[in-house]
């Protein structure tokens, strides 16, 4: 036994466990399952001053991007615009790995990320810049104290109370650059924005989910849901997982395949650039590309 084969004796880089990730799928359904309870978690409950501004700001009852909006556009879009250029560009020879591999990466992404920003941010227990507000402090209280929330506070909605100690960092912007982070590098592979013969249109147009997680980012500042600290650490810490998840299923965008996955074993190559792909159905004998 070695260092790679650690875990996995007597399988080879061409079997089939490793070539379709089959330990990254189990530890895509162990995320998910640890993600319920972390989520649950009560949070570390900081104390704070009463007369502190940071955290005096109104509670946003309509928030511009809900959490319901946030996964759809974070997780379901990535997930439609992969199916959508997939079906438009795969070459045959390798389109179903390709497929697979591509939303495995996104779910694993989206899931590791959610993860670990719940339960981190449960544990730092910052108070949101909307805090006092769900709070509700009784009146008389002394200025330029510190004081605790279970002492002070008498709002009785729980759920709320309890979320404002959840703002670093910032979940939405971390799960925003998850998923439209990851999106962006995959275009860019399959859009091979790198290649010197390429235009300038395809960048643009692979960055557009970038530009879509910033404009969500920035929207939890103007709800006053979280501090601008707390969104910049979210998607720093979102684009991380994107980046890492995408390197370890696919090459460097300026390699000569961006587009094929590292363990794919086709003879898909850089000759593929040039030649037409092969219809998925003809009609007799033939060919659509003739």
């Amino acid at each position: 036994m070695n260092r790679l084969s650690f875990g996995s004796v007597g399988l080879s880089a061409s079997s089939h466990w490793v070539k379709w990730r089959i330990a990254d799928v189990a530890a895509l359904v162990v995320v998910a399952i640890v993600n319920v309870p972390v989520y649950y978690q009560k949070p570390f409950q900081r104390q704070f001053y009463i007369n502190d501004l940071s955290i005096s700001h109104p509670y946003a009852t309509n928030q511009r991007i809900n959490d319901k909006m946030l996964f759809v556009i974070s997780f379901l879009v990535p997930f439609g615009a992969i199916l959508a250029i997939w079906a438009l560009l795969a070459d045959k020879r390798h389109r179903w790995y390709l497929l697979y591999i591509s939303l495995l990466g996104l779910c694993l992404t989206w899931s590791l990320t959610t993860l670990f920003t719940n339960f981190i941010k449960n544990w730092i227990g910052r108070l949101r810049p909307d805090f006092l507000a769900r709070c509700e402090p009784r009146d008389g209280l002394p200025l330029d104290t510190l004081l605790n929330a279970e002492d002070v506070c008498t709002t009785q909605n729980t759920k709320r109370f309890l979320d404002g100690f959840r703002t670093t960092p910032s979940g939405h912007s971390s799960e925003s650059f998850a998923g439209l982070g990851y999106l962006y590098l995959w275009l860019c592979g399959q859009l091979i924005t790198e290649h010197p013969e390429t235009g300038i249109w395809r960048k643009i147009t692979a960055f557009v989910p970038i530009l879509g997680a910033t404009l969500i980012a920035l929207s939890r500042t103007q709800d006053y849901r979280h501090h601008f600290i707390d969104v910049i650490l979210g998607s720093i810490l979102g684009y991380v997982f994107a980046h890492y998840i995408y390197r370890r299923y696919f090459p460097a965008l300026d390699s000569s395949v961006p587009f094929k996955p590292l363990l794919d074993d086709s003879d898909v190559n850089e000759d593929s650039l040039y030649m037409p792909h092969e219809p998925l159905q003809t009609s007799g004998t033939e060919s659509l590309t003739a």
